[in-house]
């Protein structure tokens, strides 16, 4: 017992940062639940926009990580990660009712790197620093942003040409399309005019938020990739170099 109490608190000790980390990250997103709740009264539009969001981050990651394996030649990709990227996006699905795309989709970025990094620290995954962690939330955060604005035109366009082209596509844009169904019944929800949501539209909603991150997602994937391969390169020239 004496033995397993000193390992306890050791563990605490190595990992007194990220354990706040995790939990002041938890405390943030409930406060934007909480918020969002009593902005329209409701938790009905709070939780419909939220799975989807949960659904949408763990969807984009999975499209990074593969995009990135095909770089590299290794799976990167981790359970904590997905953790991450599921509570990153149902805070940022939930935002987008307060907020603007780009700051929802940049304060997804944000709480997705920095609780996945710090969760994995906490249950023994690749150890990594304050400052590391904090630098992977800023470039993620910033790249977010950057890419929420410089690609949303292009994404735009490419639906509307995927749309007219194939009829399998044709619900990507236009009055009917899946995002326009999907914010028609946000929009009721919040008003009050109706009280439950159908499977329906969180499927609407997946698909258009896949649909207008997916090029976003597949440039992410690039860049981690890329940085994962100079990595891996540097520390197999420090090994030989041993």
């Amino acid at each position: 017992m004496e033995e397993k109490v000193d390992n306890a608190c050791e563990w605490c000790k190595e990992n007194w940062q990220s354990i706040v980390s995790v939990f002041v990250t938890i405390v943030i997103v409930v406060g934007i639940v909480i918020l969002s709740i009593s902005t329209f009264g409701t938790a009905i539009p709070v939780i419909a926009v939220g799975v989807v969001g949960a659904i949408v981050g763990i969807s984009g990651q999975l499209i990074s990580d593969t995009i990135s394996c095909a770089i590299t030649g290794d799976w990167d990709g981790n359970w904590q990660s997905y953790i991450g990227s599921a509570i990153g996006g149902f805070a940022g699905g939930v935002l987008l009712l307060l907020t603007n795309p780009i700051a929802a989709c940049s304060a997804e970025a944000a709480i997705s790197t920095f609780f996945g990094e710090n969760l994995e620290n906490i249950t023994g995954g690749q150890k990594r620093s304050t400052f590391e962690i904090l630098f992977d939330t800023g470039l993620s955060t910033g790249t977010a942003a950057f890419f929420s604005v410089a690609l949303s035109k292009i994404t735009g366009k490419l639906s509307k040409t995927l749309s007219k082209k194939i009829p399998v596509f044709k619900r990507l844009s236009g009055i009917n399309s899946y995002d326009a169904s999907f914010k028609m019944v946000i929009t009721k929800l919040k008003q009050g005019s109706i009280k439950i949501f159908h499977y329906k539209t969180i499927r609407n909603g997946v698909i258009s938020g896949l649909s207008e991150g997916v090029l976003e997602n597949i440039a992410s994937g690039f860049l981690m990739g890329l940085r994962n391969g100079m990595t891996n390169g540097e520390s197999c020239h420090k090994i030989n170099k041993k």
